[in-house]
Parts: C-alpha cells; structure tokens; sequence
C-alpha cells in the first residue's frame, strides 16, 4: 500500500476538520428550521402543526447532516484504518463497522432531505382528510430512518468502531477519553431505544451529536501538528 504523503494527510486533515464544521452547522440549523423548540427538534412530528416551517431550512439540515456526521468522515475512517490495522488483527471488522455507520447514516439522512419538505408542503395544502394520510407517512418516515436506521442501527455500529479506534489506536489521553465516550455513548442511546429506556438514550443521543463535532476537528488538527 502506498503511504500517505504529507500532502495526503493535509487533505485528510481538512476534510475531517470541515466535517465537525457541519456537524455544527446541521445542529445550528436543526435548532433554525424548529424554530428553536427543543421539543420539535426531538420529535419532529410536532413540524407538522408548527406555523411557519420552512421546508428548505428542513433539507439543508438533513444536507449538513449528510456531510457533516457521515460522509466527510470517510477519509478520517480510512486514514484511521491504515493505522489500526498494525495494532489488531480487528481492523478489518472495525473499519467496516466505521463505513457502515457513515453508509446507513447518509441514506437516513438524504431520504429525510427529501421526505420532510415535500410531506410537510403537501401537508399545508391538504384537505383535512389528506393531512391524516401525509401525517402517517410522515411519522413512518421519520421512525423507520430516525429509530430503525439512526437509533437502532446506525448508532452501534459507530459506537463499537469508535472504541475499537480510541482503545487499539489513540494515545493521546484527552482524545483518547474522548473517542471512548463517544463510543459508549453511542451505545448507550442504541441500547436507550432497544430497551425502551427514553431517558437512557436521549443521553446517549446529546453526547453523541456534541463529541461527534468535537472528534473530527480533534483528528484533524491532531493529523496537522503529526501527532496522530
């Protein structure tokens, strides 16, 4: 395999600091689209009899959630990968756990890009009969990619990579902690919506939206300053 050059990792660097850029903005405008009711943002059926919902704000939130939380961390997976694998004989298992995470991520998100405005501008104009048929397709949207895909699936694929990269790989103490909790608290919302425990995985789920900002922009400074 051809070693990364400096010119590579700078790159590698970027794209994973641009991801954390985005992971904030789609939080940003996730708060900005529910007009910052947090009752809205955890459970976006409440959209549907807010006034005012902006369908374009909706798909740029589940835009920034694309990019930002899944596919701009494809390079940092793979970097990670051509490290991890001289630690452990895992690395194959984890690195597609990693991708898996990125790959279910990104199809919740860009159907959602799609889904929410479109319902939510069909629902505005629907006749009272027609708003209960968009109501029922808008709730099983929502919980087939945000419970089964996100909640269900998604979130412990992330969480077992993130272990394996911050327990095998990472020795800096703060970012080491860092990518461990990650990793747990990933788990803990999975296991939250698994068990039914509500409370469990919404703090699961906040940690989770917080450190996966924080993570990529430690990598990718950490790839800069060689330290990683």
């Amino acid at each position: 395999m051809i070693p990364y050059s400096h010119k590579d990792k700078k790159v590698i660097a970027f794209i994973s600091i641009l991801s954390g850029v985005l992971a904030l903005g789609c939080l940003v405008m996730g708060l900005v689209a529910t007009q910052f009711d947090q009752e809205a943002f955890a459970n976006p059926a409440k959209l549907l009899d807010m006034p005012g919902v902006d369908g374009s704000q909706l798909r740029w939130f589940m835009l920034l959630d694309l990019f930002g939380y899944y596919l701009l961390l494809l390079p940092a997976i793979f970097f990670v990968h051509s490290k991890l694998k001289s630690k452990t004989a895992l690395a194959p298992l984890f690195t597609s756990l990693g991708f898996g995470y990125v790959l279910i991520g990104a199809i919740g998100a860009a159907a959602l890009a799609v889904i929410w405005p479109t319902l939510l501008e069909k629902y505005a104009l629907a006749t009272t009969a027609m708003r209960e048929v968009y109501r029922a397709d808008f709730l099983f949207s929502t919980d087939f990619v945000v419970k089964g895909l996100w909640n269900y699936l998604e979130v412990l694929l992330g969480g077992v990579w993130w272990l394996g990269v911050g327990y095998f790989l990472i020795h800096q103490r703060g970012l080491k902690i860092t990518t461990l909790v990650l990793g747990i608290a990933c788990l803990v919302d999975g296991f939250g919506e698994l068990f039914q425990f509500p409370l469990m995985a919404e703090i699961g789920l906040n940690i989770y939206l917080i450190l996966a900002i924080v993570w990529p922009v430690w990598i990718g400074i950490s790839i800069l300053k060689n330290k990683f």
